[in-house]
């Protein structure tokens, strides 16, 4: 993109969109249980379970994939289509992993960044592929990570029917310290959930960002998002996403719901749920997609705002992670464990709000967010002896 020319509006729009469903699924690991979010009694009275369903059944899974659709969508932006500027990617990479590392430790234990930056590299040797290259992993990844999911769910299964103690899915010294401890003791615990985490998170996401990265590419070569596309057909996304999308997350999210509510949980189930959701979020992620671009065309004034937190995107997404740590940490307001589930989904819908209109301030006054600058600032260093 040439740097005097009109910055493409949907990818912010959908970017900033994406931040905000990150909000609703993330509040709940630092509000209520940094290992288990929102379950058991957390889901219990009329309030939690309409909350816990609408986030599970139109949030939780479809955002992170948006997230990292236009995550692959940005490669292009970084290296231009030129083999030369590969370098430039493989240094955010590195930036990532160490950004991560140091979000998960100081602010939040279910980072992405650190994933992002670990897929970024095998990400790196695929983005020059021809189409039909990049397709075939796309399609590979999927169904390797589909099959390792259904897999892992048996094996839960198997293992409940055997009698056998399931240690799936348990609490951690984290939400000891979240109850009356300092920030300096939270360090070491959220880092020790952040690397236990990091496996469980890659087999059952990180497989799907990987193909949503590669999805992204490819939407990136074909201009699908740029000003004045009439590649993809928002009609068909929508059809799709909340016609057969929409049915398969409420069916997800109503059996995590309902294992919550039951007597007799079962991990099996509440990963099956999980798993399902995820499996199938493409659809409705989709549907999204299509949605905020039919308004695009037609209302852009309605969501064109979604830019500004869109555009401030790594800022953002850490910010997110500042306040609510604040506002829950007993270092801060103190309010973990204090509030219901559903006040707590009100708490993430402020924060985003808050946060959006922090980045329209600051982007009227700056050309970058903080955390841009600074990504910006480190790739033109670390790559000054490249051609």
């Amino acid at each position: 993109m040439n740097p005097t020319s009109p910055r493409d509006l949907a990818p912010d729009v959908l970017r900033g969109f994406a931040l905000f469903g990150i909000a609703l699924v993330n509040v709940a690991f630092f509000a209520i249980d940094p290992a288990l979010g929102a379950t058991g009694d957390w889901v219990r009275g009329a309030g939690n379970t309409v909350a816990a369903f609408l986030v599970w059944a139109l949030a939780q899974g479809k955002f992170y994939l948006l997230f990292s659709f236009l995550f692959g969508y940005s490669s292009q932006y970084v290296v231009k289509a030129d083999p030369a500027r590969r370098p430039r990617w493989t240094a955010r990479a590195f930036a990532l992993l160490a950004l991560g590392a140091a979000h998960g430790a100081l602010l939040f234990h279910g980072d992405i960044l650190f994933a992002y930056g670990l897929l970024a590299l095998p990400f790196g040797a695929l983005m020059f592929r021809d189409a039909a290259t990049l397709r075939r992993w796309a399609g590979g990844v999927f169904v390797a990570t589909a099959a390792l999911q259904a897999l892992l769910v048996w094996g839960l299964w198997a293992a409940e029917h055997a009698g056998e103690p399931s240690a799936a899915l348990t609490g951690s010294t984290l939400d000891v310290v979240l109850q009356d401890g300092t920030y300096a003791a939270s360090i070491a615990a959220r880092f020790e959930l952040f690397a236990v985490g990091l496996p469980s998170g890659l087999v059952l996401q990180g497989g799907f960002a990987f193909v949503a990265f590669l999805l992204g590419l490819l939407a990136a070569r074909a201009g699908v998002l740029g000003a004045g596309a009439r590649v993809l057909d928002p009609r068909r996304l929508m059809a799709w996403g909340f016609g057969l999308g929409l049915p398969l997350q409420a069916a997800s999210a109503w059996m995590g719901v309902a294992n919550e509510l039951s007597a007799t949980p079962s991990d099996a189930v509440a990963v099956g749920a999980i798993a399902f959701g995820l499996t199938t979020a493409p659809l409705l992620a989709a549907g999204y997609v299509g949605a905020l671009l039919w308004v695009l065309e037609r209302r852009p004034a309605w969501v064109a705002w979604l830019r500004w937190p869109g555009r401030m995107s790594l800022t953002t997404y850490l910010g997110q992670s500042l306040v609510l740590a604040t506002v829950f940490g007993p270092w801060g307001l103190g309010l973990y464990q204090r509030l219901p589930y559903w006040g707590t989904v009100l708490v993430a819908v402020a924060t985003y709000g808050v946060l959006a209109v922090l980045a329209r301030l600051v982007l009227g006054r700056f050309r970058h967010g903080p955390f841009e600058w600074a990504m910006s600032a480190w790739t033109r260093w670390s790559t000054r002896d490249a051609r």
